[in-house]
């Protein structure tokens, strides 16, 4: 791996690392059953994952159980929620066998992406005059996706040698519509959840599986479909190749 690349993980870990420091110091939550029950959920979630086609990364529902957090529970919470997501997302039934360098990072990513989405989100409404739900979860959304969309296009860009720009957008390509579709039903869960009922996040599982379960389709059927025209391609290649012998 390229020093540079050593050096930006190295970062983002001290940075986790003191978010860390920070959620521990800040922890008392003030209902401990309704979160460890929320925080069983985002597991499960967690566990949803769809591996993004051309990238060495993939993308879980775990990110929605984040933005209900930044709403519903506290700072502390919401991180743990993230961290323990991001270590389900990383170890569950992986297709190849992470390497400890990027369980780190994954898990040191979603812990930055979700401390600076927290702050965000309540700092920005704040200061605008509006404290409620929605704006709060628009601009974690918002923040939340730009800083993880960023920071993975940034490794694979520093690790690989290849071009950020080109990265980062076809990492938005694959991920928008999923976030979008997330970020919906977890706005409603945040409205409906108040804080005390758990049976607006417990629909949103069953609904992002359906979610899951369509998105995984339709990739599939993208790369099937590349692969065609690229098969269809060679083959056009070699007879004009071919006819011009």
């Amino acid at each position: 791996m390229p020093s540079l690349a050593k050096a930006y993980i190295a970062m983002i870990a001290a940075v986790s690392t003191a978010v860390l420091a920070m959620a521990v110091y800040r922890w008392n939550p003030e209902n401990l059953g309704h979160f460890v029950l929320f925080f069983a959920l985002a597991m499960v979630a967690s566990a949803m994952k769809i591996r993004l086609p051309g990238l060495k990364t993939n993308i879980s529902i775990n990110f929605v159980f984040i933005l209900i957090g930044i709403v519903l529970f506290s700072f502390s919470e919401t991180v743990l929620v993230a961290l323990g997501g991001a270590l389900v997302q990383s170890l569950w039934r992986p297709l190849h066998r992470p390497k400890p360098v990027q369980i780190f990072f994954n898990a040191a990513c979603l812990t930055v992406c979700t401390a600076a989405a927290f702050w965000a989100s309540h700092a920005v409404p704040t200061f605008a005059g509006s404290n409620s739900a929605a704006a709060i979860m628009a601009v974690g959304a918002c923040v939340y996706v730009v800083l993880n969309t960023g920071f993975v296009s940034l490794v694979i860009s520093l690790a690989e040698g290849q071009s950020l720009k080109n990265i980062w957008p076809q990492c938005y390509e694959w991920t928008l519509p999923y976030f979008l579709v997330g970020a919906a039903l977890a706005g409603v869960a945040g409205a409906a959840g108040h804080g005390t009922n758990l049976s607006a996040p417990l629909l949103v599982v069953s609904a992002m599986y359906l979610v899951h379960v369509y998105y995984r389709m339709h990739m599939v059927r993208a790369v099937l479909d590349n692969i065609s025209s690229a098969s269809q391609m060679n083959e056009l290649g070699i007879m004009s190749a071919s006819r011009g012998r």
